[in-house]
């Protein structure tokens, strides 16, 4: 097995946000170029893209331009170590067409309101590092596979 190249040098093996977050299907709606179908790309809500594969992205050289421009939270606003996706358990980004963090979770089986209390902490603490990145007061909202909750 080769080593996954990333878009990013801070990515390293980490492809959760080509794990879970999605863009096809119920998802469609965040494809703001509608290039999915282009490409390609099966990557429904809570799903694994089907263009991820064991060296990472298939189509890394030649990929949507949601996915080109797709940075989370801890690539973009260069946190911390214990804020890496992979190891968190969590991925976090800036949707700035809505000024909305959106956090999701890799875990697919608890409801919002009990991974919010079972991590309330670690949660906080990352809100708080991104608001302070971004300079300015945003909702934040945690997506699980059973709903969301607003955190703020």
């Amino acid at each position: 097995m080769s080593n996954i190249i990333p878009t990013e040098s801070k990515c390293g093996d980490c492809t959760v946000c080509c794990e879970i977050m999605g863009y096809t299907g119920l998802w469609k709606s965040a494809d703001r170029y509608d290039e999915a179908e282009f490409y390609g790309v099966n990557y429904g809500a809570w799903s694994t893209c089907n263009k991820l594969c064991d060296t990472g992205c298939s189509i890394q050289e030649d990929k949507p331009k949601i996915c080109d421009e797709f940075f989370c939270s801890y690539v973009e606003h260069d946190l911390e170590d214990k804020y890496r996706p992979k190891d968190f358990g969590f991925v976090a980004h800036v949707q700035k067409w809505d000024n909305i963090v959106g956090i999701l979770s890799m875990d697919k089986t608890l409801p919002p309101e009990i991974q919010y209390n079972n991590n309330k902490q670690k949660l906080d603490d990352l809100v708080e590092e991104i608001l302070v990145s971004e300079g300015r007061q945003l909702q934040v909202e945690l997506h699980t596979k059973q709903g969301t909750l607003r955190l703020r």
